[in-house]
């Protein structure tokens, strides 16, 4: 089967992931995009309003979605960031190696509700992924930092989108050998051209509408729509940018943040200007944060 969804999303929009995420997303879904052989993994269901993700179940009739992961004998639930960040789709943890902003969405909503949760521990492990989506989950993420003690424990990446994800806790943790960063937005054109005229195929694209045919696959890209492009890049950069020195007020600045060209950097120099809070051991700062908020909920 093929995946116009994820073509949709992967090719022509901007991504907020980190260069090497999206070649091995190009790379490794354009044969099942464009025709390669995939085998058949079950129906494919998203949603958001409404949190259907609540009502989904499993081929043993169980509910998929049970809530939010609590740590053993603590009130701290723990929302898992890992794997490439995806808008829809019903995946709440690592599942195919992707998370959509979807769970996260309704595990945040029950850390709000449940009076019994008293904070939470964002686990991140993502190179990002997709903006649809983005914002308004790390919006989320911020408005139960206000509430609760958030704290973001980078169990080795976040960057691009799972950096403004993190961004959005309390505080970021993060091991010495991790990365952080890639404040910026990519995007992404295949061009088949050469390939269609080498095989002796002609397409002529019919349409009506001057921008219809914007990021068509059988032709070079414009250097108007390419200017276009750029520009929608730089626009979604700059809300990455204006969102992250929001929520990391006092600690890095929209100009720092500006300066660091999507660069991403490793635990010691995210520390430095500011991207992350502390560098630990992932573990033991998260058995740290469990201890000090069963000791002020005791």
């Amino acid at each position: 089967m093929n995946y116009p969804q994820v073509a949709a999303q992967l090719f022509n929009r901007p991504l907020l992931a980190h260069r090497g995420h999206a070649q091995a997303l190009a790379q490794s879904m354009a044969p099942r995009i464009f025709g390669g052989q995939v085998s058949y993994a079950g129906e494919w269901s998203a949603g958001i309003v409404g949190e259907p993700l609540r009502e989904e179940r499993d081929w043993n009739g169980e509910r998929v979605y049970q809530g939010p992961r609590m740590v053993d004998g603590s009130p701290v639930a723990v929302i898992e960031a890992e794997g490439a960040l995806v808008s829809k789709g019903k995946w709440i943890g690592a599942l195919c190696d992707a998370t959509s902003y979807e769970g996260i969405h309704a595990q945040i909503t029950d850390c709000r509700r449940n009076s019994d949760i008293k904070a939470a521990i964002l686990e991140v492990d993502s190179f990002g992924g997709s903006v649809a989506g983005a914002f308004s989950c790390a919006d989320a993420i911020h408005r139960l930092a206000q509430e609760k003690p958030v704290l973001a424990v980078l169990t080795d990446h976040a960057c691009s989108a799972a950096y403004l994800l993190a961004s959005a806790a309390s505080a970021i943790v993060m091991p010495a050998t991790g990365l952080a960063g890639s404040v910026g937005v990519i995007m992404l054109h295949a061009d088949f051209s050469k390939a269609y005229d080498k095989a002796g195929i002609v397409i002529t694209p019919i349409f009506s509408g001057a921008h219809k045919d914007d990021y068509s696959p059988f032709r070079a890209l414009d250097e108007d729509v390419f200017n276009k492009a750029k520009a929608e890049a730089d626009t979604v950069r700059d809300m990455f940018v204006t969102a992250v020195a929001r929520y990391r007020s006092g600690r890095i600045d929209a100009k720092q943040l500006l300066a660091t060209e999507a660069d991403t950097y490793l635990g010691a120099d995210a520390a430095k200007i500011g991207l992350v809070d502390e560098i630990a051991d992932p573990l033991l700062a998260a058995e740290a944060f469990v201890a000090e908020v069963s000791r002020k909920a005791a």
